[in-house]
């Protein structure tokens, strides 16, 4: 293999890994959020409108 070859494959593995990197943490972020507002989904059950806990 020459060295072009070479400096193409370690680009091509750099490009892939970040590309890959920011769909994972898309994905991360994504998955926060949901839990989050299903955790808030079910505090609020807990707690009707209209009452008032002292």
């Amino acid at each position: 293999m020459n060295f072009e070859a070479g400096i193409r494959f370690i680009v091509f593995l750099v490009i892939f890994g970040v590309t890959n990197y920011l769909m994972m943490l898309r994905r991360y972020e994504n998955a926060i959020k949901k839990k989050k507002y299903l955790q808030q989904e079910k505090i609020s059950r807990l707690y009707p409108k209209g009452s008032f806990i002292f």
